[in-house]
């Protein structure tokens, strides 16, 4: 039976991302002063705002409720503004020019999403309003809850149930579809930048289960406009697409590799390509993709150290790994690591084998000869997530699944009966 829907999350039209088109976006959101007379500095020597619990914030304004963390960019509080009876999340920017520079940029991008999509219906943060007290930029936004990879760590990274799979990536496609439309790659996805709504949950044995597995995406201190200047060097190591390891150019196409990479953890709760070296990484892509590096993508490498990497046997590039100074360590790394579809399937305990090389109906035929009691919806389910998986996966860029396209893929056409229905 095809189009058993298995969750509860509300949904628009697969064939919809859902937006107000606006034909000039703002380049900054308008930062509103606020100052208030102090008979001592609220900022400490690093230029941290110096937050207590209980404190009010911002000419009473708001009570800090918790610290919910700091970084190098200054520190996040937990508040209720007394204005609306709200608790909102406040990221409070260091008193620092460089770092009052750098929230800047990410507020120019923060206020093009929350004009594009006011109510939010995209599943991006979402913007409230932006202060400047004391010399420092406060970003107010929605509170949201922890992320995917601390739900996983609080469930000993167990994977999640399939039904939640295609709940949550629902959400992030049409997420990222909404960024690419307005030129924007976020170019920095990954579990830890993907925050749930609330992680409240049920025990279902000795598994976590989400009640309702609503997501965010944050953390846009790193997307570029496409039609700006793009560093060489984006993206965390274990979600960095091919092209970005090459120094070939990257675009649009690099996020839908990091959202590959996220499926894939969040059903086998382990990262992909657990590496921290390019020559490792390339020759893990090899492996778990059952694929050579395509060469007409070698030929356009022009990092020397990178080419190093590469052997010429005629018109054809190939990986020179193991190399004579390549550690044991990293060999014994690569052969750890499984053909993608092995791997899946081993990982979720499926009694049938998958060959994402081949049809639905020839693996069917593969499977269901050596045993007859195969539910062929749940065969159906996971054929095609391994499918989409493999087209977030392509090596070469231009190949690659769009968002707007992964909206269209089969795999949303069948559900899975598990403890999350």
């Amino acid at each position: 039976v095809k189009k058993r829907r298995t969750n509860s999350l509300p949904q628009l039209p697969l064939s919809q991302i859902s937006y107000r088109r606006v034909s000039e976006l703002s380049k900054i959101g308008d930062i509103k002063p606020c100052f208030v007379p102090s008979a001592e500095s609220c900022t400490d020597d690093n230029g941290y705002y110096i937050a207590e619990i209980g404190d009010y914030f911002a000419n009473g304004r708001f009570k800090i409720l918790s610290i919910l963390g700091q970084g190098t960019f200054g520190k996040v509080i937990k508040a209720l503004d007394c204005q609306t009876n709200e608790t909102v999340a406040i990221k409070i920017v260091r008193a620092i020019p460089k770092y009052r520079e750098a929230s800047k940029i990410e507020l120019r991008v923060l206020t093009t999403l929350k004009k594009a999509d006011p109510e939010n219906l995209n599943h991006c943060i979402h913007l409230r309003e932006v202060l400047d007290y004391e010399n420092h930029i406060c970003i107010i936004t929605d509170l949201l809850d922890i992320s995917l990879y601390e739900f996983l760590q609080s469930n000993k990274f167990k994977p999640f149930p399939g039904s939640q799979i295609q709940a949550i990536t629902r959400q992030l496609v049409r997420s990222v579809a909404f960024l690419h439309d307005l030129k924007l790659i976020h170019t920095d996805l990954k579990p830890e930048n993907i925050l749930l709504a609330s992680a409240d949950a049920l025990k279902h044995r000795r598994l976590l289960v989400l009640k309702d597995p609503v997501i965010n995406i944050i953390d846009f201190g790193s997307a570029v406009f496409d039609d700006e200047y793009h560093s060489e060097l984006v993206s965390t190591r274990h979600y960095r697409a091919p092209e970005i390891v090459l120094g070939i150019g990257w675009s649009f196409p690099c996020d839908m590799w990091s959202l590959g990479c996220i499926l894939v953890e969040l059903v086998t709760g382990e990262a992909l390509f657990n590496t921290h070296e390019n020559l490792e990484h390339l020759a893990m892509m090899q492996k778990i993709l059952d694929q050579k590096i395509p060469s007409h993508m070698v030929r356009r490498v022009e990092k020397q150290s990178v080419k190093d990497f590469f052997l010429k046997s005629g018109s054809t590039y190939l990986l020179h790994y193991p190399n004579a100074k390549t550690e044991q360590k990293s060999i014994d790394a690569v052969s750890k690591v499984k053909r993608l579809d092995h791997w899946i399937c081993s990982k979720l305990k499926l009694k049938v084998k998958i060959n994402m090389h081949e049809s639905l109906e020839s693996n069917w035929k593969t499977n269901v000869s050596k045993m007859a009691d195969l539910d062929y919806e749940a065969f159906q389910f996971w054929f095609y997530f391994i499918d989409l998986v493999r087209q977030l996966l392509r090596y070469d860029p231009s190949k690659r699944i769009t968002a707007i396209q992964a909206m269209e893929h089969p795999w949303w056409d069948f559900g899975i009966i598990d403890e999350a229905t």
